[in-house]
């Protein structure tokens, strides 16, 4: 995936008190940062870079995030200066980004697929926007009464419509030609223009849209933070992934056997828009049957085939622990070893999981002790094919068995 730009640098006036000392995206709700949340949820497309355009408490930025590595993306934070709003902010990166780019408002939250906004790209167009449904927005003036035509170009309405900016772009790189270095307003100075001229395409996504800079949304989160939470599946990967060896362990890429249905049941739990993470124990590594390299192979060649049938595996959370390992790293972190529910706890703090919509397949009684722990759902892996148990899991929510 390309880079993503994150405009975090507005000083959130219409909250008042709130953000004299904090800026809206470091606003916490359920004792998490916003600005974390919305990573949590966009590293899942595995962007290379990205960038933090700063300005207001911009030192709190830089100290939280600039350079990071969270999941497979680096954070850099950009210095936009004095407030230069969202047009004159991009400026600062006009030389830094190579190619066509992803831009996010860091106050709102879309739940969207941000795939789909690259395809709708034609060769007279610049950009797309995720379009978003207006009903609760009547004072929203950026991009309002706007209007799709059935190429999927936008058009501005004389009446008023359903739609507005729901604050996720795609844009070619070259936007920067119309990016001047002074202060400028990209929705209502820039992207208008644009739209007259035929430049801007538009898709519009039903899921749940919600700015943070209103004191009403905000209050919302604060009382349903599980509106921001993602869902997954867990999956145990030796008896659920892949074929399991008696009384021995995966070594290399040639014993590691894909089991029936699985790479069905990947597809279908991505369809189904819920994140896919494995928890597996590999003591072996602990043992030193094989090193943690070794591991990270066999993890590559499995994420890689079912890449190849069209597949996500979002995350993969392993312990390589054994008590009694010559090693002193691999004697620490007991906790992460099921039936300890550490992993479990450590994924769904880091891709900021709603538990009472997820749940955890698995083949043993580490695995089920490992969810209990924590109250996530559990449902030990059948004997048949992964895809029907996942299938009929899928389509009928109540099937989540709580077996304690």
């Amino acid at each position: 995936m390309t880079d993503a730009v994150i405009l975090v640098g507005g000083r959130g006036t219409r909250l008042g008190k709130i953000t004299k000392k904090t800026p809206k995206p470091l606003i916490r709700i359920e004792n998490k940062r916003f600005l974390d949340i919305l990573l949590a949820r966009i590293i899942h497309y595995n962007f290379k870079n990205i960038y933090l355009l700063c300005s207001y408490k911009k030192n709190i930025f830089f100290k939280l995030y600039h350079n990071k590595i969270i999941h497979n993306s680096k954070i850099t934070c950009i210095d936009e200066g004095s407030q230069m709003d969202t047009g004159g902010a991009l400026y600062k990166i006009k030389n830094i980004i190579k190619n066509n780019f992803f831009l996010l408002n860091g106050d709102s939250f879309f739940d969207i697929d941000y795939k789909l906004l690259p395809k709708l790209l034609c060769k007279n167009s610049i950009g797309s926007i995720a379009i978003a449904n207006n009903r609760s927005y009547k004072l929203n003036n950026k991009i309002n009464n706007i209007n799709i035509s059935k190429s999927n170009f936008l058009f501005f309405s004389k009446s008023k419509t359903k739609f507005m900016n729901g604050g996720v772009y795609f844009f070619k790189k070259k936007i920067f030609k119309y990016i001047i270095n002074k202060k400028i307003s990209l929705e209502n100075e820039i992207l208008p223009t644009l739209i007259e001229n035929k430049k801007i395409k538009g898709f519009f996504f039903k899921t749940k849209f919600i700015d943070i800079g209103i004191k009403k949304n905000l209050n919302f989160l604060k009382k349903n933070p599980n509106f921001l939470k993602q869902k997954a599946i867990f999956l145990d990967r030796d008896g659920v992934i892949n074929e399991l060896i008696n009384n021995n362990y995966v070594k290399n890429i040639n014993e590691f056997k894909f089991l029936p249905g699985v790479f069905k049941a990947i597809n279908l739990i991505n369809k189904f828009n819920y994140r896919t993470i494995i928890i597996t124990n590999q003591a072996c590594v602990g043992k030193s049957i094989i090193s943690e390299t070794k591991l990270c192979q066999i993890h590559n060649f499995m994420t890689k085939k079912i890449i190849q049938k069209n597949g996500i595996i979002d995350d993969i959370f392993y312990s390589t622990y054994f008590k009694f390992s010559k090693l002193k790293k691999y004697r620490l972190n007991s906790f992460n070893r099921k039936p300890n529910p550490g992993l479990l706890i450590k994924a769904i703090k880091k891709w900021n999981i709603n538990i009472n919509k997820s749940l955890f397949i698995g083949d043993s009684i580490t695995d089920f002790k490992a969810a209990k722990k924590i109250n996530l759902n559990f449902v030990y892996k059948s004997d048949k094919s992964l895809f029907n148990q996942v299938k009929n899991l899928l389509t009928n929510e109540k099937n989540y068995k709580k077996s304690f």
